[in-house]
């Protein structure tokens, strides 16, 4: 029997056995011959609740629950609050939500909490990684979705070992999409901004027969963003889903994806000036070449069958393909160097090389859930067992052309040195690929062990295996000579759960949860050996407030995260019996904090969503990483602030047939540092919207963002004099269109 097959039979066993544990465990019970399937069962979506929360989810576990009985930090980012703003992109999602940390990475963004990298995204609870987290971020094929496809955003603060294999404790986020509406519904918008961006979304739904749903979306976009950026950054997105109900108990979803992007990035930034301030240029400042682009194509097709064995039972089976390409080419003026002492006017800027990325990936998921209500010792409680498999494969193909020419920034136009051709020039060349497949079991249940305590305890089990292959081509000008560089990893695992809830009254519960993940590591020992895993643990204790029949929620929350085996590099200087430096897993980092939020109506008119987040880490450990020692004690994260404090309000006015609704937002960081002591100052963002329904069809919106034209850096980990410093946005209003039929 083949690898393959192998896999192929375990899949099957695994989906062939659920039915039968579901029909074990109902013994007792007497089965239904068939169920009418009316709605949903444990539907989350947020489309037509207009609210800024939710009242179920379902990231942590798998189980539907409320956020009340979910014993874990976990924000929902809801449709209303979406339109409300204008945000259309993942990052401005997660720049309102509370305690996460938006950084951009190589022209791309990537997001942390408590001070830890979010390493996962899922769609409908079906995980892949984030550009960038296991690999250098030019050379990895993905690109984020837009968000015209989504219900609402699901983000986990704190590990989520039982839902994913491997990855950082930081977190996860689960974006939502939606699904056909039984009544027909037509909707979208136009949309233009004081940048020049112009976008425009149609999204059609309804039965398109007996038994049958679909749903259509598109999106339209053009924005040449705030910065003169020598191409326009594009997009075009077509969605389509259908339900398909399948007899009296059951449903098949099929859905497609095409996305296709040309954006012009911006890796470098500008220079700081040799005191570390601000050097003054204009922020739409763009130190490019202006046949810098990316162009970056997604297909996505899934399925998901569903089928109802009784009231209490349920079999839910998913299948997920990606396949990603992405083609970038560009080069800048930067001093990439961390010696470099800052910018006075008059300097000149090197040429940080010509560089040319080709990728393209696919991934495979499968997912198989079966959860369900049982009783025991005279109480009912939920069961849920999970079976995953995925394949994620990568392959890169690098050039490199070798240019050091320099350029005075403010004479700078982008035109000083052509695009090369680049089949036939550079001067390295480097072939790169990877494939990492994860399989996991999972299992766990809600106990009710008394009417008003309640357990959730599970655990995972996971085999990890990546193989990898590095082609050194052509190095320098010359063919190479080295041999290939291959590796094979692969790491078994449990990983447990643990949380406990007490409901204090109806409206109000305290929960105390452990839950852990673990990421396999590259590095190597004195014998050459791969280092164990990076371990990370999240302890949390909370309370949680829930009013006006959950559409008003509330919770704070202390925890602690650590994480052990750290790569630490000995030295030769450290160890004499060795002539080269190895790794050994002793390295340890804590981070601490209290997260609070607020979200929901206050009033039928008035609705808040407010976060605020303090967090501290720290090294425990004194760790070296190539020249650079962190010593115990010193902050762990510092590009993470302190303190983070969001908020946002919306309030329908009373007069005027209640047309007219006010919004007002404000975003709060106090201040952070980088690696090599690049400093950014606390600030507040603050934004406003106004909107007034003109019929029951038309609707106007008027945004503002950054009213204040606040001037500031964004957070970056790796700031320095001369690279990584990227301007936030500046003052920006959005007049947005909605219609609806």
């Amino acid at each position: 029997m083949t690898h393959f097959q192998f896999k192929l039979s375990l899949i099957s066993s695994a989906v062939l056995a659920m039915p039968a544990i579901a029909n074990t465990v109902q013994e007792q019970h007497n089965g239904l011959d068939s169920v009418e399937v009316t709605a949903n069962s444990g539907n989350t979506l947020t489309e037509h609740s207009q609210s800024l929360t939710t009242s179920a989810m379902k990231t942590t576990t798998g189980l539907v629950l409320s956020p009340k009985e979910t014993p874990q930090s976990v924000s929902v980012v809801t449709k209303a609050h979406l339109d409300k703003r204008a945000i259309t992109s993942m990052q401005d999602a997660l720049k309102t939500t509370t305690g996460i940390n938006v950084i951009p990475d190589g022209a791309y963004y990537r997001y942390q909490s408590r001070g830890f990298y979010i390493d996962q995204i899922e769609e409908d609870g079906i995980a892949s990684a984030v550009r960038g987290s296991r690999d250098n971020t030019f050379r990895d094929p993905q690109s984020m979705t837009d968000l015209v496809i989504y219900d609402h955003i699901e983000v986990v603060r704190g590990a989520t070992g039982l839902t994913q294999s491997t990855g950082e404790p930081g977190g996860t986020i689960n974006a939502v999409r939606k699904r056909p509406t039984s009544e027909f519904q037509a909707n979208g918008n136009f949309q233009f901004d004081s940048n020049g961006k112009a976008r425009t979304t149609a999204d059609v739904s309804g039965t398109l027969g007996a038994g049958v749903r679909g749903r259509l979306v598109s999106v339209l976009e053009n924005d040449p963003t705030f910065k003169k950026l020598p191409n326009d950054n594009t997009k075009r997105a077509l969605y389509g889903v259908m339900d398909i109900e399948v007899g009296s108990n059951s449903q098949l979803t099929l859905g497609a994806l095409y996305q296709n992007l040309h954006t012009t990035p911006d890796v470098f930034g500008v220079p700081m000036n040799k005191n570390g301030a601000d050097a003054g240029f204009h922020r739409d400042t763009y130190l490019g070449y202006n046949w810098n682009q990316e162009k970056a194509r997604k297909f996505n097709v899934f399925a998901e069958f569903e089928t109802f064995f009784n009231d209490n039972w349920k079999l839910t089976n998913k299948v997920n393909y990606i396949k990603n390409y992405t083609t970038q080419g560009f080069g800048f003026i930067a001093e990439a160097g961390t010696s470099y002492s800052g910018y006075s006017v008059g300097d000149t800027l090197r040429t940080n090389n010509l560089l040319r990325y080709d990728n393209k990936g696919d991934q495979i998921d499968f997912q198989s859930t079966l959860t369900g209500k049982y009783d025991l010792f005279g109480r009912q409680h939920e069961l849920f067992l999970g079976y995953t498999y995925s394949r994620e494969s990568a392959d890169n193909r690098f050039r490199r052309i070798r240019n050091t020419t320099a350029f005075d920034p403010l004479q700078f136009n982008g035109n000083e040195i052509s695009e090369p051709d680049w089949r036939t020039q550079y001067s390295d060349q480097t072939f790169y690929d990877r494939a990492t497949y994860n399989q996991a079991i999972s299992f766990g249940s809600r106990f009710n062990l008394l009417e008003n305590l309640h357990l959730i305890a599970g655990t995972r089990y996971s085999h990890w295996k990546q193989v990898a292959n590095t082609n050194y081509d052509w190095w320098n000008g010359r063919a190479d000579s080295d041999p290939d560089v291959h590796s094979h990893l692969s790491r078994v695992r449990f990983v447990p759960y643990a949380g406990l809830t007490y409901d204090i009254n109806p409206n109000n519960s305290l929960y105390l949860s452990y839950t852990a993940i673990y990421k396999p590591q590259s590095s190597t020992d004195k014998n050459g050996k791969t280092i164990k895993p990076v371990t990370g643990t999240n302890y949390e204790l909370g309370w949680k407030g829930e009013w006006l029949n959950g559409t008003l929620n509330a919770s704070v929350a202390l925890f602690q995260i650590s994480q052990k085996n750290r790569a630490m590099q000995i030295t030769p200087e450290m160890d004499p019996s060795v002539s080269r430096a190895y790794f050994i897993a002793n390295g340890e980092v804590r981070s601490r904090g209290v997260d609070a939020e607020l979200s929901g109506h206050l009033t039928e008119d008035w609705q808040l969503s407010a976060g605020y987040t303090f967090n501290q880490s720290k090294y425990l450990k004194t760790e070296r990483s190539g020249s650079t020692t962190y010593f115990s004690g010193a902050n762990y994260s510092k590009h993470t602030p302190k303190h983070i404090f969001r908020l946002y309000t919306d309030y329908v006015l009373p007069f005027d047939q209640k047309k007219w609704s006010l919004g007002t937002g404000v975003s709060f960081q106090s201040k952070v540092d980088s690696l090599w002591n690049v400093k950014q100052g606390s600030y507040a963002i603050w934004d406003a919207n106004i909107r007034y329904q003109v019929s029951k069809n038309i609707a106007l919106h008027l945004v503002g963002k950054n009213l204040t034209d606040k001037r500031y850096f964004e957070n970056h980990r790796v700031r320095t004099l001369g690279i990584n410093n990227l301007y936030g946005q500046g003052r920006t209003f959005l007049f947005n269109l909605d219609w609806k039929f």
